[in-house]
C-alpha cells in the first residue's frame, strides 16, 4: 500500500504514455507509418519530462522502473534464446567489445589532452562509452572521486548521445546489416552507451523489421559489455590512484549487474525446458509460456522507455559546454564506426 500511495502518480502516467504510445504505433502502422512503440514510449517521454514540471512527483517511479522493471525485463529475455544462440552471439561480440574499450579509450584520453579536459571526466566518459552507459559512470566516479560536476557532465554525455543513438541507429542497423538480425543486434549491443538505451533500439529494430532475434542479440551484447565492470573498475582504481586502500571489491559490488546472472540462468532454463519438453504432450503449454513471459518483458521494458525519456533534461545537458560535448561525440562516434567496420568485414555473414 505504501509503494502504491507513493507511486501513484507516476504509475498513471507512465501507464498512459505507454498505452497511448501502443495505439498510435498501430495507427500509424495501418497508414504506411512505421514508427515503433519503444521509439514513441522514449520520445513522448522526453517531451513530457522537457515540457511540464511534475518530475518530482513521479520520480520515485521513474527510478522503479529503470531500476527494477528494466531490469526484470531484460532477465526474462533470457526466456527467449537457447543457451547455444548466448554463446554464439557473445563469441563473435566478445573481440568487438574489447576492440571498442580500447580504441575509445586511447581516443578520449588524447583528446582531453588537447582540449586540457580534466583527466577524471575523461575515464567518467570512457567507461560510459564503452561499458553501460549510467551505471558505469557511476560506479567509476565512486572510485576516482570526481566531484558532483565532472559526474553530471558524464552522466549529461551518455544520455544525449545514447538518446541519438536510439532514435538513429535501428534503421542504420537495418541498413548495414538488413540480411543478418543477428548482427543487427550485436551491432546496438556494442554501439549504444546505457543498457536501458540498448533494450529501447533493441526493441524499436524488432517492431519495425520484425526480427526477434535482433532484441535477442543486442542484450547478450550489452549484457557481455557490461560484465567487463569486473575487470575495468580495478584497472581504473590502479590507473588513477593505484591505493590499495580503496575497497574496489565494495564498487563492483555494488554496481556488478547481477541481472545479468538472471538472464542467464533463465536461458538455461529455457534449453533445457525445449529439451525436456521436446514431443511431449506439454510442449504446447511451454511454448505458450515462453510467448507471454517475452510480451511481459517488452511491456516492463517499455515501461523503463518512457521513464527514460522522462528523465532526460534537454536544457541541462546542452548546457554542459562545446568541449565535453565534441568529446562525447567522438567517443560515441568511433565506437559506432568501429562497430560496423567490424561486423561487415571481419564477422563471416551469420544466418538467421
Amino acid at each position: 500500500m505504501h509503494f502504491l500511495k507513493k507511486n501513484i502518480f507516476g504509475i498513471v502516467i507512465v501507464s498512459f504514455i505507454v498505452l497511448t504510445s501502443i495505439y498510435l504505433s498501430k495507427v500509424l502502422a495501418v497508414n504506411n507509418v512505421l514508427l515503433s512503440s519503444a521509439f514513441l514510449c522514449v520520445f513522448i517521454g522526453l517531451l513530457v519530462g522537457n515540457i511540464f514540471s511534475f518530475k518530482e512527483k513521479i520520480d520515485p517511479f521513474i527510478d522503479f522502473s529503470l531500476k527494477k522493471l528494466l531490469r526484470i525485463g531484460i532477465a526474462l529475455l533470457g526466456l527467449s534464446l537457447s543457451l547455444n544462440e548466448l554463446l554464439s552471439y557473445g563469441s563473435t561480440a566478445i573481440i568487438l567489445v574489447v576492440i571498442n574499450i580500447i580504441i575509445a579509450f586511447l581516443i578520449i584520453i588524447f583528446l582531453c589532452k588537447l582540449f586540457k579536459i580534466p583527466r577524471k571526466l575523461g575515464y567518467l566518459i570512457t567507461m560510459g562509452t564503452c561499458i553501460c552507459g549510467v551505471t558505469a559512470v557511476i560506479a567509476t566516479s565512486s572510485i576516482i572521486k570526481s566531484d558532483k560536476t565532472e559526474t553530471s557532465y558524464a552522466v549529461g554525455i551518455v544520455t544525449l548521445f545514447g538518446i541519438i543513438a536510439v532514435f538513429l541507429y535501428p534503421y542504420l542497423a537495418n541498413h548495414f546489416f538488413h540480411s543478418s538480425s543477428d548482427l543487427a543486434g550485436i551491432f546496438l549491443g556494442t554501439a549504444i552507451h546505457d543498457t536501458a538505451q540498448v533494450s529501447a533500439a533493441g526493441v524499436i529494430y524488432s517492431e519495425l523489421f520484425s526480427s526477434e532475434e535482433a532484441l535477442n542479440s543486442a542484450m547478450t551484447t550489452k549484457l557481455l559489455r557490461n560484465s567487463f565492470l569486473v575487470v575495468l573498475i580495478p584497472l581504473i582504481a590502479y590507473l588513477y590512484t593505484k591505493d590499495e586502500n580503496i575497497n574496489v571489491k565494495k564498487s563492483i559490488k555494488n554496481f556488478f549487474p547481477f541481472f545479468v546472472l538472471a538472464f542467464i540462468i533463465l536461458a538455461l532454463v529455457r534449453t533445457m525446458g525445449d529439451f525436456v519438453f521436446d514431443g511431449n504432450n506439454e510442449v504446447f503449454y511451454w511454448k505458450e509460456f515462453i510467448v507471454q513471459s517475452k510480451k511481459l518483458s517488452i511491456y516492463l521494458i517499455l515501461f523503463a522507455m518512457v521513464a527514460l525519456g522522462l528523465q532526460t533534461n534537454i536544457k541541462s545537458i546542452f548546457n554542459l559546454g562545446i568541449k565535453p560535448l565534441l568529446i562525447g561525440f567522438a567517443a560515441s562516434a568511433s565506437v559506432g564506426v568501429l562497430s560496423v567496420l567490424y561486423l561487415l568485414f571481419l564477422v563471416p555473414q551469420m544466418v538467421n
